[in-house]
């Protein structure tokens, strides 16, 4: 008889383990690309995902109007100078509007290369 309670015990534990892990765990979402262009003055920068060598050198405006690539996002709240154009990244965030560039605050930015 003893036993039943601390299994019991056992089982409850690890539901509410397991409860409080996927309660934690938001649906972070993660955009790997390239640096294209740094606004210093409103502390931002775009990261376009799969952006092309040749695309480096043109208009961030001409880029997006262009309509090649679908994943742009403006990182709000960063320090530019951290950033180069050219940089390769992964983006970690949270939540993004609907528009395009979706506009998001990054929760971390790891550089993949310079």
């Amino acid at each position: 008889m003893i036993q039943k309670p601390r299994t019991t015990i056992k089982w409850t534990l690890i539901f509410v383990f397991l409860l409080f892990v996927t309660a934690c765990s938001k649906n972070n979402e993660v955009l790997k690309g390239i640096v294209h262009t740094i606004d210093v003055e409103n502390k931002r920068i775009l990261v376009i995902s799969e952006l092309k060598e040749e695309d480096l050198n043109k208009e961030y405006k001409e880029i997006l109007e262009s309509n090649e690539y679908s994943q742009a996002i403006w990182v709000n709240k960063v320090a530019p100078s951290k950033y180069k154009k050219g940089d390769e990244i992964k983006v970690f965030f949270e939540v993004s509007d609907d528009s395009f560039p979706a506009q998001v605050t990054a929760k971390k930015i790891t550089k993949i290369k310079n």
